[in-house]
């Protein structure tokens, strides 16, 4: 993901090396920190920077997330957890309550009866909130959870899926940076699930007993299968998510059904029975199920969606006026979609195996992209004004 000129990358599987990379572009690309990750179990599964940039912080298939102090590029380059510089544990599912000797730290790292590696816990996804004193993260005990930084305490879970939660946002961000339309109501939370369904959450609602509803304030129908991304383009009621079922769908919040309605559409939502996206192709009959409930404004079609929860993107305000969608694809290429008329564009291809995610500059012609070929490829994207976008093997500026 790029934050401005920061590049973060971290490996899922198959390369599975537990470290986190942060990369300078405005420095001709220099590593900025080499961060050596602690107690990963299987994979990273997510990586999110603050506002301010100097904090990190990754999560794993555990309950635990881990943040670490990035500082300025003046900083040592290496980051070893817990031998040249502090991890901190950030336990989402509220363990890490104070210990005998009152120290959290001591709780976590001293406590034999907490044992993360018997939970059944894991985080798929997880961001900053836009003032940076939260984190919210979706899981897959089928929550999405608050999590308070200064005090290290969780302050909502919410349990309206019935599924892992992959994806989660902030709906007035704009997917890369913190927009001051989601400063300014941070409360609004997005989150997409295998449960096929899309979730809009107000934290300032509660229920009789003063807690946080479980029920969300809206639900977006018409993907068939799991959701694996989720992008707001900013505007609070528009957003993009990408799914299992090999689409990207457009949405408008205002189009949102109640929970109750929701529920009556999922049972007649087309099924393909036996489908793991992880290990066999998407049935081609597939391609051709539509959703008898979908509220969607578009679908995007074209790339795949296998293996892993790859992602997709509005492409910048800044230079495109947001015209574009863009994402990765087990196809081992970036596809870019008109975000009017739905058609594919552009077709970015340089990669020999699966491109997880991909990350335009917000403000620069540039577009980078990471594959399990073990690559990181820098992509020059400068449409001309009123022309279509170009894509192809010539548009590779260098790689990595």
């Amino acid at each position: 993901m790029m934050h401005h000129n920061v590049l973060i990358l971290h490996r899922t599987a198959p390369l599975q090396d537990r470290r986190v990379r942060l990369y300078d572009t405005q420095r001709n690309w220099q590593l900025r920190k080499d961060v050596t990750t602690r107690m990963t179990r299987w994979t990273i599964t997510d990586t999110t920077l603050s506002p301010d940039r100097r904090l990190l912080v990754y999560a794993s298939i555990s309950p635990v997330a881990f943040v670490v102090n990035v500082g300025s590029s003046g900083d040592p380059v290496e980051s070893l957890a817990n031998i040249t510089e502090l991890h901190e544990p950030l336990a989402l599912d509220g363990s890490m309550a104070q210990g005998a000797s009152g120290n959290t730290r001591a709780a976590f790292e001293g406590d034999e009866d907490y044992d993360w590696r018997g939970r059944d816990f894991g985080i798929w996804s997880i961001a900053w909130s836009p003032q940076g004193g939260q984190l919210i993260a979706g899981t897959n005990d089928h929550s999405v959870y608050v999590y308070d930084i200064e005090s290290k305490r969780c302050l909502a879970r919410l349990t309206g899926h019935g599924n892992d939660v992959n994806a989660i946002a902030y709906l007035q961000g704009d997917g890369s940076d913190a927009s001051a339309s989601a400063a300014s109501s941070p409360h609004l939370l997005l989150s997409g699930s295998d449960d096929h369904m899309v979730r809009l959450w107000d934290t300032r609602v509660r229920d009789r007993g003063g807690r946080n509803s479980r029920q969300p304030q809206g639900v977006l129908v018409g993907h068939t299968e799991g959701i694996t991304h989720l992008c707001p383009k900013g505007n609070g009621y528009h957003l993009i998510s990408n799914s299992k079922d090999q689409t990207v769908k457009l949405w408008d919040v205002r189009k949102a059904l109640s929970q109750a309605a929701a529920g009556e559409q999922a049972r007649q939502r087309p099924q393909i029975a036996h489908w793991d996206y992880r290990w066999e192709e998407y049935p081609a009959t597939g391609y051709n199920v539509v959703h008898p409930g979908d509220v969607s404004l578009m679908t995007y079609r074209g790339h795949a969606v296998l293996q892993t929860l790859i992602r997709a993107y509005f492409s910048p305000a800044h230079t495109t006026g947001q015209r574009y969608i863009y994402a990765g694809s087990a196809k081992g290429a970036i596809h870019a979609w008109d975000v009017v008329s739905g058609k594919l564009v552009a077709l970015f291809e340089y990669h020999d195996a699966l491109v997880r995610d991909c990350s335009w500059h917000p403000y620069e012609p540039e577009m980078t992209s990471v594959s399990w070929d073990g690559r990181v490829v820098s992509w020059a994207v400068s449409p001309p004004h009123g022309k279509t976008l170009a894509g192809g093997r010539g548009d590779v500026g260098r790689y990595y």
